[in-house]
């Protein structure tokens, strides 16, 4: 199983700030999440960083990213202030 946290405005549009699901990969785990939450998380997770036990996918293999069970998976909305 893997642990998935939502941060800021993406927890309060799908109204959770954690989950759990099943999935091989980040294509996987974002397209569960889609299925699960809908058009308000598809509008927020667009912009958002996704952290595979602290590392950005982006310096991985993107959604192509393997998932092993008890990872953890953070979800970041862009964050803007000062």
């Amino acid at each position: 199983m893997i642990k998935v946290k939502m941060l800021t405005h993406l927890a309060r549009a799908v109204g959770a700030q954690e989950a759990a699901i099943e999935a091989q990969t980040i294509g996987h785990l974002l397209s569960a999440l889609s299925k699960q939450y809908g058009a308000p998380f598809d509008a927020q997770v667009k912009t958002c960083k996704v952290l595979v036990n602290g590392t950005n996918v982006a310096f991985l293999k993107g959604t192509g990213t393997k998932l092993a069970d008890g990872d953890e998976v953070v979800l970041m909305p862009p964050m803007a202030g000062g």
